[in-house]
């Protein structure tokens, strides 16, 4: 079996191979291609810690992926990762395992590669800056997804430990793709004239005002996983054109569509399958001055076609370590 590191799976992952996965992700999402359970999810005792299990087997793929996270708020504390996941990947025809992969980076970049597909297929092509909420693992590889998607010529950066963004700033300066970073001091001033918005956060409470948003924007929201967890004002889906990654899935698991849909402000039939524009059934952007939210609460389509392409980089590359079960 082979074992790969996250210093692997970075190298067999490059962003843009991973956006362009996750298009088909999507696709074989809403295609049907995909026998992928709802998730299970499982509460750790009385603490908000959580563990998580994603099968997946997409048709014509040769493996199928298991995916273990586990989520606990408190990790920050201890100096730990908040997320911590690994994914085990099966010969289909055998049932033999094949591999066990960093499941932390792998997540990081299938979920910003996420939300950078939906920036390719739903922000304005002439959009040039980014806010971005957040300061950890999935702020940084967002802005690196939306700098792949869109020639981004600045970034405004916002956390409320600002000691984390400055040190998110200081740590993408140095990256040549990176454009300016600037760290601001509230969400707003973020957001006020951003073309494309993203949220990576846990926050239970939306992280910026509906106001703030200018006509034409993109928003990404792919930091909240649970109903009880909201980044976005439910209030702004009620006047923007709502896509999503999986129907079921979001319906489960989206806090902010499913508050919409309880206040009265959207109804079931207001959002699309971000697969529908990906397989030209829907036309995504309808005009310059339309508010578009692509909400992500990951699905497991995605760890299938990211494990999948780690794999074959690894095996390509001679990256990874054998051992023997």
């Amino acid at each position: 079996m082979l074992v790969l590191s996250a210093e692997d799976v970075t190298k067999c992952l490059p962003m843009k191979a991973a956006i362009a996965g996750m298009h088909h992700a999507y696709a074989a999402c809403t295609n049907g291609d995909a026998d992928m359970p709802q998730r299970t999810v499982m509460q750790l005792g009385a603490t908000s810690n959580l563990a998580i299990f994603m099968p997946v087997h997409i048709k014509g793929f040769s493996e199928l992926a298991l995916k273990s996270v586990t989520f606990s708020p408190n990790n920050e504390q201890l100096k730990l990762p908040v997320i911590q996941a690994i994914v085990q990947v099966f010969d289909a025809s055998t049932g033999t395992p094949v591999a066990l992969i960093d499941g932390r980076q792998l997540t990081a970049i299938r979920t910003a590669a996420g939300g950078g597909a939906s920036v390719e297929l739903l922000a304005r092509e002439e959009s040039r800056s980014l806010a971005m909420l957040g300061s950890g693992v999935q702020a940084r590889a967002g802005i690196e997804a939306a700098c792949c998607a869109r020639e981004i010529e600045v970034v405004r950066l916002f956390s409320p430990t600002k000691g984390n963004a400055q040190r998110l700033a200081g740590l993408l300066s140095e990256k040549e793709w990176c454009p300016d970073i600037q760290v601001v001091e509230n969400p707003d001033d973020a957001v006020s004239d951003a073309d494309i918005v993203w949220t990576a956060t846990t926050a239970t409470s939306p992280t910026f005002s509906r106001e703030s948003v200018k006509a034409g924007a993109h928003i990404v929201g792919i930091g909240s996983f649970q109903p009880s967890m909201v980044e976005i004002d439910p209030a702004l889906l009620g006047s923007a054109s709502i896509f999503i990654d999986d129907t079921e899935a979001c319906w489960a698991e989206a806090g902010e569509v499913i508050a919409a849909r309880d206040d009265g402000l959207i109804q079931v039939a207001d959002v699309t399958e971000l697969g529908e524009v990906v397989l030209g059934r829907h036309p995504g952007r309808s005009s310059q001055n339309e508010l578009t939210v692509f909400k992500s609460v990951g699905v497991a389509c995605q760890d299938a076609v990211a494990s999948s392409s780690v794999l074959e980089a690894a095996q390509r590359l001679g990256l990874g370590t054998t051992v023997d079960i």
